[in-house]
């Protein structure tokens, strides 16, 4: 049974943290801002139209990223 989420912004952090983890256990790649070179990049917004990303160091927002492949 999945556990609700609440609306405080510990919990939209922890599902953030949980999807970024999910993400790189799935394809094995981590998410590189390519403005500022950061790893700290979620998820924007996306569905049929695709996926943009925000970098939370610098503010970028676009559906421009760069994968890095973990060994």
């Amino acid at each position: 049974m999945v556990k609700p989420i609440s609306n405080d912004p510990e919990s939209f952090d922890e599902l953030e943290t949980k999807i970024l983890e999910h993400n790189l256990e799935r394809t094995g790649k981590s998410l590189i801002c390519p403005q500022c070179g950061s790893n700290n990049v979620t998820y924007y917004m996306g569905l049929k139209l695709g996926v943009q990303y925000q970098c939370k160091d610098c503010d970028y927002i676009g559906s421009f990223i760069i994968e890095e492949e973990k060994l």
